[in-house]
């Protein structure tokens, strides 16, 4: 009877494997994923579908052990010729998350109170947190390692309304539209208050954003920042004002992806927006069958003079090469190599155009057997990395120097380096915040963002807005707004609230700059906007810029170092300096600080890696400083929080934190059609229905939509996410 039942099916890529023995009624399966190459990663699993194996390229192997109530209790990875790192875990006799070891055996520790809560936090790299809860379970106060109090007020429906932080301006959400309720607002955020002002939210009949209003107070003058949202006749969205007046217009192909994008751009006036005017910014817009663009006509091309963007993947779904520039001019097709393991080992470039390709624009890349980079050959120069168990890096190579760093021994926190730049000696307050380093001096707010950044004689202070987006920085800074995917879309002169520079994007790809320039004297100023491209690359980082008048580029950065210390080249003669702050994807580059802003934290390219803790402990992955595991030519960190990875890399590393927290979102998006997916009745008339159907679509996106807010939310209320 001990039959072996065996069924392979190829669905797409994927290779499933499962085989049956009814005696002890086991069944255990393989899971492969089928590529050209002989690469395959496969998975194993014990009798009760507990994930206990990885088999990776490269004779890598990942082994997870079970306790006998099926708990990860370790995780090893197997690798050829080093000693296996090793994360452990242990729990309660409430069964919560105890203690988790990491593979330099540093112990983060949980407490939980009788109900779950987590009511403790000790951590080698911030110290002790406290919290408290209320009868319905919600946060109550927390007190992290600074010891900073936040304490957290809801209404009857347990929605957050307010935050009091130590010594800082308490963050309010209102909902409904307040004291004077408003019907297209049931439910929804309406206002909030914060730090650096207010921000208010007006919505449709169909309960979709209309409007957002963000007023900044700034000495001297307070300003005015509004986003408009319209939407087609399908409930698409169909264009965005910016705080410029221009407006960004989307239009869509057959299966509803956007399919070009045109710009209505200010009136000459300089207020407004001219709708008599439409410059198109893409056409033509493709898509590979897996979902992601394939490319787009800029909107200069035409038949005489193509101008087009190429974006083209290999029989695994990876990109193979993309365009950056016009390469039958000035720019060229790059074209992506990989190893078996799918890491990136270089790109290779070639161009038609009579403009020489630049010196030493290919690059080479080398990994350990943890994928992380070790070696980097580009631009005339080489560079070395080396790391601990953990991932902190802990000496390298720039060209024919090397340097050190000194990581401290019972935390993840960088105590010392000495390059490659400069020496630097740092120093950290409980929270494990960065708050000098020799050449900078931060502090710190109530919140735990950084008020101010000393260097030398510069001082630049922030604000951020109470979901954590920074909306000023003076010195120079400016302004800040953002779009409702938290990408940056304007930035704005701190003294006249003029704009400074403007981004359009598809998706989450950078693809046009906009800016301005005033001829004449008042009264007879005239405006014009001038359109510049952005040429991205395979993760969504603006490598070129060219200017849409006449192609030529304006700024390139495709010959920049992995870790993005390189600077991009801003000046070239012919068309002046054009300084563009955009680094990899959420990351904005502070000229005072040389620190790229990430939302929720800021990146030193220096020493690749963060000067503050994640926020969201472990649950970004086992080296709260780690910036994307040390793998930034395939992963990134658009948030500052948890670096997106590849789906067995998100099993391995954070992968208990990661699993929990997007399974609640998921739950909370499969209870959206539960209960608004079915709501539509067939009414008999082809056009009532089709509102219907439109109505009932928009009604579970803004239910989905609704759980989103709630991770984003969930944030602001450390320990709830379990």
């Amino acid at each position: 009877m001990n039959r072996l039942f065996t069924k392979r099916l190829s669905a797409g890529m994927m290779i499933i494997a499962s085989s049956y023995t009814p005696l002890f009624g086991n069944m255990t399966a393989t899971v492969a994923f089928a590529q050209s190459l002989p690469n395959a990663t496969t998975f194993k699993y014990d009798a009760v579908g507990n994930l206990t194996e990885i088999n990776e390229p490269l004779a890598r192997k990942t082994i997870q052990r079970f306790d006998p109530m099926n708990r990860v209790i370790q995780q090893e990875r197997v690798l050829p010729n080093v000693s296996a790192p090793l994360t452990q875990y242990s729990y309660d006799g409430l069964d919560q998350l105890s203690t988790v070891t990491d593979p330099r055996n540093l112990v983060t520790r949980y407490v939980a109170d009788g109900l779950g809560n987590q009511a403790e936090l000790s951590s080698p790299d911030t110290g002790l947190s406290t919290s408290t809860y209320d009868v319905a379970g919600n946060l109550k106060t927390r007190t992290d390692g600074r010891g900073k109090k936040n304490t957290y007020t809801y209404d009857a429906l347990d929605r957050l309304t307010r935050i009091d932080h130590t010594g800082a301006v308490s963050t309010t959400f209102e909902y409904d539209g307040g004291a004077t309720p408003i019907l297209d607002a049931t439910g929804r955020l309406t206002r909030m208050t914060d730090e650096s002002g207010s921000t208010t939210y007006a919505y449709d009949g169909l309960g979709r954003l209309k409007t957002k209003v963000q007023n900044i107070i700034a000495s001297p003058t307070n300003f005015t920042q509004a986003l408009s949202y319209a939407y087609d006749s399908s409930g698409r969205l169909a264009s965005v004002t910016y705080p410029s007046g221009n407006r960004v217009n989307y239009g869509y192909d057959k299966a509803g992806r956007v399919g070009s994008i045109t710009l209505n751009p200010v009136q000459a006036n300089g207020s407004g927006t001219n709708t008599e005017s439409t410059i198109v910014l893409l056409d033509n817009i493709s898509y590979a069958p897996f979902g992601a663009s394939g490319g787009w006509s800029w909107g200069n091309s035409t038949v005489g003079s193509k101008n087009v963007h190429v974006r083209t993947f290999d029989l695994e779904g990876r990109p193979r090469s993309y365009t950056l520039g016009n390469p039958a001019a000035n720019g060229v097709v790059r074209t992506v190599r990989y190893d078996v393991a799918s890491r990136i080992t270089g790109y290779t470039h070639t161009g038609s155009g009579t403009v020489p390709l630049p010196a030493n624009l290919d690059q080479t890349f080398g990994y350990d057997n943890l994928d992380r980079l070790i070696s980097y050959s580009g631009n005339g120069t080489t560079q070395t990395y080396a790391y601990d168990a953990t991932g902190n890096r802990i000496k390298g190579s720039f060209g024919a120097a090397s340097y050190t760093n000194i990581v401290d021994p019972l935390s993840n926190k960088l105590s010392s380096t000495t390059g490659p730049l400069s020496a630097k000696t740092n120093t950290y307050d409980g929270a494990g915040n960065l708050t000098g380093d020799g050449n900078l001096v931060v502090t710190y707010s109530g919140r735990g963002r950084p008020y101010s950044i000393k260097n030398g004689a510069i001082t630049v202070y922030q604000l951020f807005n109470g979901i954590g987006q920074r909306v000023l920085q003076s010195y120079g800074g400016g302004l800040f707004a953002y779009d409702e995917q938290g990408h940056l879309v304007g930035e704005y002169n701190a003294s006249t609230g003029k704009p400074t520079r403007e981004t359009v994007y598809l998706g989450d790809l950078p693809v046009a700059v906009l800016t301005q320039t005033v001829a004449g004297t008042a009264p007879s100023q005239v405006t014009a906007t001038n359109v510049f491209h952005v040429h991205p690359d395979h993760l969504g980082t603006p490598r070129m810029i060219t200017r849409a008048l006449d192609n030529k580029i304006v700024w390139r950065w495709d010959n920049g170092d992995p870790f993005g210390l390189t600077p991009p080249t801003e000046y070239f003669s012919g068309t002046g300096t054009f300084t563009f702050n955009l680094r990899m994807p959420g990351q904005y580059y502070d000229r005072n600080t040389n620190l790229f802003y990430n939302y929720h934290r800021d990146y030193d390219p220096q020493t690749g890696r963060y000067i503050q803790s994640d926020p969201i402990g472990l649950k970004g992955g086992i080296n709260t400083y780690s910036y994307v595991n040390g793998n930034p030519l395939s992963h990134i960190d658009p948030t500052g929080e948890a670096g997106i990875l590849p789906a067995a890399g998100g099993v391995v590393v954070g992968g208990y934190f990661t699993f929990k927290m997007f399974q609640k979102q998921k739950k909370c998006e499969e209870l959206c059609v539960l209960t608004h997916g079915d709501a539509v009745i067939t009414c008999g008339d082809p056009d009532r229905q089709e509102i219907s159907d439109i109505n009932g679509h928009n009604r579970v996106l803004a239910c989905k939509a609704s759980c989103a807010m709630g991770s984003v939310m969930s944030r602001l209320l450390p320990g709830k996410l379990k």
